[in-house]
């Protein structure tokens, strides 16, 4: 779509009582929101707004500001402003169907690709998210995760080796699915899981991999997942864009009960991450 500048510019009221800023906000939220600017469409530099509409620098920036913090464009340095692309919306509680099968429910094409697939001995921090003993054999897995064609998440799994014989021949690569493998070739399937959310800084490798500038914002996700006998299967950390991913919470009152916040339980490990 090209912006049509000399609409926007007839429509702005400067005598009544809602602030420019504010009509020029509403005047692109209505458009992101319709769709008419599509997602990763470019929009016009603070300079040339001001130039044509005839208003200050002031009031462009505050517009902006406020739309990037309801997450509707992003400002880039050195490349300009652009429609926000939508998150992937991921569950961070109670999706434990495995990336794969939540990118297909979505409708969405999903591609792996393997960096590292081997069984080596437990270091002491992975030994004690799957209950092993330092040195005990884990298959550990590193792929780069891609959503319709954009990297999306860098990923290291940890499964215990004696768990999964013969694992370790599979390919991983392309739409090939770890859980959907565990399910059908061991029977063995995720139930419970225990996850943690922190906030960091893409280094110079997860940059690279992920196609994102040194310093971008990355979600890390860390988790444990039991199968039944609550007996540790997996335990990952996966690194998200931040541009690309949010997590989702689903919450429930107790049946029949009143409203009350509980404690939330500790990692079954009796660690704290």
């Amino acid at each position: 779509m090209s912006i049509r500048l000399d609409d926007l510019a007839r429509v702005l009221d400067r005598s009544g009582p809602i602030p420019l800023y504010h009509q020029l906000k509403q005047w692109f939220s209505s458009r992101i929101l319709s769709g008419e600017l599509a997602p990763g469409e470019q929009l016009p530099d603070e300079f040339e707004l001001c130039a044509r509409l005839g208003i200050s620098r002031g009031v462009v920036r505050q517009a902006m500001t406020e739309l990037e913090y309801a997450g509707m464009i992003s400002r880039q340095r050195g490349r300009g402003t652009f429609v926000s692309i939508p998150k992937t919306a991921e569950g961070l509680i109670s999706g434990l169907r495995g990336l794969a099968d939540d990118a297909t429910m979505r409708g969405q094409k999903i591609d792996s690709k393997v960096l590292l697939l081997r069984e080596t001995p437990a270091g002491e921090t992975v030994a004690r998210k799957l209950q092993l003993d330092p040195g005990d054999m884990v298959l550990e897995l590193e792929r780069v995760r891609s959503l319709d064609g954009e990297p999306h998440v860098l990923v290291v799994t940890y499964l215990p080796a004696l768990l999964v014989p013969g694992l370790v021949k599979e390919d991983f690569s392309g739409t090939t699915s770890l859980y959907r493998a565990l399910r059908e070739n061991y029977g063995l399937s995720i139930v419970s899981g225990v996850r943690r959310v922190e906030v960091a800084a893409a280094g110079a490798r997860q940059a690279r991999l992920l196609e994102v500038k040194r310093g971008s914002p990355l979600l890390v996700l860390r988790s444990v997942g039991y199968t039944t006998g609550a007996r540790p299967l997996d335990y990952f950390v996966a690194y998200h864009r931040g541009d690309l991913t949010a997590f989702e919470v689903e919450l429930n009152a107790p049946v029949g009960t009143a409203s009350r916040f509980e404690r939330v339980p500790a990692a079954r490990d009796g660690s704290s991450w």
